[in-house]
């Protein structure tokens, strides 16, 4: 506690060195917490289910060097998958769509949701009981069957204002009426953005689905058993998947199947990006421990007579080596503090600028893992910033040359300047790595910039329409709903219509 009073009492006798230490610590360790805790958020925050390891997405691929490396799965497919396999405790069919949303009222507009074609067992696979209501069962899976829907628990705050009476009641998925049997809770979040969950009656009744070749946008999810690598997985697969293609040639030759863990499939392209990003700040914080080392080395040289008396009245040298481990560690426990805020009030910003298709970034937040990895990097920063000073006191020879005169400090004085070269060189040759890498980066955008998309874009809009196909069942009716929509906008002089 002495020594952490007088720690105080020397940088306050000196703010502007306190302050530009603090600051430039701070914009360091800011930028390694804020970066950290998109990786957290994104890449080391378990997916929120039980045992999510054991989650994994299947697909199918081609053998063949050219073929697709992740397919659709066939209906047909996935029977003899889940019939056959050995590996999984079960596999459940996915599939993500657009729906259009009404209540009773359906003189109303209708809203456009998302919405997954899942298998009676998809909730079982993911160990996630209904918030209200029930499950889909086998039954709602035989075409024919009652039409029944899950519903967000978003859509039930938002349209039934959380009220229980929400099972039971009808809503019109694109022109059908269909019962609220259960509310799935918040943190099922795949497929992304889904508020509509619909069992697969409807389209079991389609003939094309049942069609081997058919690959109608569906993936497997399976959960592993306790025990089972996804290697072992991966080979009983591919031996049903050689299985079918020597039986069914025509739609499974080449045919194997693609199989990652569910969230290395949702953010597994985003990994490397990310660990490119927290290195790219750890550069940064070197940099700044290289600058406040340097400012306390060269405020080491005007204490040096201080450090020298202290020694030569008794102090040790563990003594003094403390003193200024604590004087260092202050100084990055308040550039660490800063940093926190620096962090949380860039969480917006990050927000904003990361993919809004991919739910985990926008998760990002400051948890207790986050505080811990600032509170390590606080602990690295100091000890980079007070290691020389405290090794130097270590040396009886140069505090004994600081109570004589200065002609005996050349070796001394040579040996200061030894150690601020090679800072600066650090801190140069850090720098020259991030500015190149950056440079590319920015050279990298501006080519993808430029690059023809063969059409001039100024002026053009896009748009997706969906039409519902209780109204809309074939072929000509559709060709004719474009043409009058076609017809009515251009009468409106919107500009040209393609």
């Amino acid at each position: 506690m002495n020594d952490l009073r007088f720690a105080l009492r020397q940088l306050f006798k000196k703010p502007a060195f306190t302050a530009i230490a603090v600051i430039t610590l701070a914009l360091g360790i800011g930028a390694n917490t804020a970066i950290f805790s998109v990786v957290n958020a994104v890449l080391l925050r378990p997916l929120p289910y039980p045992h999510p390891e054991q989650l994994v997405l299947l697909r199918e691929r081609l053998a063949r060097p050219s073929g697709f490396e992740s397919g659709s799965v066939s209906y047909m497919n996935y029977l003899d998958w889940r019939a056959a396999q050995r590996s999984f405790v079960d596999l459940a069919l996915v599939r993500r769509e657009g729906v259009n949303v009404s209540g009773a009222d359906t003189s109303a507009p209708p809203e456009r949701l998302g919405a997954a074609r899942v298998t009676a067992n998809y909730l079982s696979i993911l160990r996630v009981a209904p918030r209200l209501g029930r499950d889909l069962v086998e039954k709602d899976d035989v075409p024919g069957a009652g039409k029944v829907a899950l519903v967000s628990e978003r859509v039930w705050r938002n349209r039934f204002g959380a009220l229980p009476l929400v099972i039971g009641q009808q809503l019109h998925i694109d022109g059908v009426a269909r019962q609220i049997v259960g509310v799935v809770p918040e943190r099922v979040r795949f497929p992304r953005d889904c508020d509509i969950f619909l069992p697969l009656a409807d389209l079991r009744a389609d003939h094309d689905i049942l069609s081997r070749g058919n690959h109608a946008g569906f993936s497997a999810l399976g959960r592993l058993k306790p025990g089972t690598r996804l290697k072992q997985a991966i080979a009983d697969l591919d031996t049903i998947a050689a299985d079918l293609g020597r039986r069914y040639p025509d739609s499974n030759t080449d045919r194997q199947v693609s199989a990652k863990q569910l969230l290395e499939f949702a953010v597994g392209e985003y990994r490397h990006l990310l660990y490119l990003l927290l290195a790219a700040v750890g550069c940064v914080l070197l940099i700044a421990c290289a600058n406040v080392a340097n400012l306390q080395l060269t405020r080491g040289i005007v204490r040096a007579k201080e450090f020298a008396v202290r020694a030569a009245l008794g102090g040790s040298r563990w003594r003094l080596a403390r003193q200024i481990l604590i004087e260092t560690g202050v100084i990055a426990l308040l550039g660490g503090c800063c940093a926190a805020l620096i962090a949380i009030w860039s969480l917006d910003a990050i927000r904003a600028i990361t993919p809004v298709n991919v739910s985990r970034f926008q998760e990002t937040n400051i948890d207790p893992i986050v505080l811990f990895f600032t509170t390590g990097v606080i602990v690295v920063a100091a000890i980079l910033v007070g290691l020389w000073p405290a090794l130097r006191v270590f040396n009886n020879v140069s505090m004994a040359n600081d109570l004589h005169d200065n002609g005996a400090r050349g070796s001394e004085g040579a040996s200061r300047q030894r150690a601020r070269s090679v800072l600066v060189v650090a801190q140069v040759a850090l720098a020259v790595v991030l500015l190149s890498a950056a440079g590319l980066t920015l050279k990298s955008f501006r080519h993808a910039q430029e690059v023809p998309l063969g059409f001039s874009p100024r002026g053009v809009l896009t748009m997706r329409i969906t039409e519902a196909s209780t109204r809309y069942e074939s072929p000509e009716k559709i060709a004719r709903f474009y043409d009058q929509l076609l017809e009515k906008a251009r009468s409106q002089r919107c500009g040209e219509l393609q």
